[in-house]
């Protein structure tokens, strides 16, 4: 059955099943970029792994995203390993976390360069701490590399990022920064009543934008993530809503039975 939300559902980020949602939209964003750019441009889903230090200062205990996860060494025995590697006397546990982060890149191929990113925001990069720092540097190393950035924030939580002296007052948000108009930015809205927009995915100057319906990419990942099978429509969200909305969920889920 599918989401009985005209948007966005919230009941996503609710349940903790972000990640999956993450992934399974950046897919449905490739395969509906690929079906309609020109040929000369092609949509792939393209992984960034660095190595994060963590900083010397105390950190805030949080859960990890799914796809973030420390490096573990091996319980090994003394003398010669199975490969014929030499063991040393002792070993240590370097503090160093290698972490995965995934968007949608658009390539020319004829350039044979990226022109353009699509980011779908993660809980992560909204809380104060490395993987927000990681992505703020990631964001400017695209405006400062000339690669347009398309950013997506989908989520209801945590501080929003900086979008400049007039920061959006609904939920949602779609930003789209060509890269020959830096540092200018246009900016879609939306609220958890409000269906997803269109958004133009841009290619390069002079080439007509591609128009991406947003709203259907999310449709499909959410069905074929099953995610209606997973929640109690009608229970509490975190984080919570206000009075108006609270009611509006309310009538919208007493509806759908």
């Amino acid at each position: 059955m599918p989401s009985p939300f005209p948007g966005i559902d919230p009941y996503i980020e609710s349940s903790g099943m972000w990640g999956d949602f993450h992934t399974t939209l950046l897919v449905a964003l490739r395969a509906k970029l690929n079906a309609l750019m020109p040929r000369r441009y092609r949509a792939k889903v393209d992984v960034f792994v660095f190595i994060q230090v963590p900083s010397e200062r105390p950190r805030v205990r949080r859960r990890l995203e799914p796809d973030t996860f420390v490096v573990k060494r091996h319980r090994r025995n003394g003398g010669l390993s199975a490969v014929g590697t030499m063991v040393a006397p002792s070993t240590i546990t370097l503090p160093a976390v290698r972490k995965k982060k995934k968007a949608v890149l658009v390539v020319d191929r004829q350039m044979n360069r990226v022109v353009t990113a699509i980011e779908i925001l993660s809980p992560s990069n909204k809380e104060a701490g490395d993987d927000r720092t990681a992505y703020l540097n990631k964001r400017g190393e695209y405006f400062g590399g000339g690669v347009s950035l398309v950013e997506l924030d989908l989520l209801r939580g945590g501080s929003r990022l900086p979008l400049g002296s007039s920061p959006p007052e609904k939920e949602y948000y779609a930003m789209v920064c060509r890269a020959w108009e830096f540092p200018r930015a246009d900016l879609w809205t939306f609220s958890i009543r409000d269906a997803i927009p269109d958004i133009p995915i841009p290619l390069a100057e002079g080439v007509p934008d591609t128009r991406l319906p947003l709203r259907e990419c999310v449709e499909r990942a959410h069905a074929e993530g099953c995610y209606d099978t997973e929640f109690e429509y009608g229970q509490p969200l975190t984080p919570a809503l206000n009075k108006a909305d609270s009611a509006w969920l309310r009538q919208l889920v007493g509806s759908r039975k």
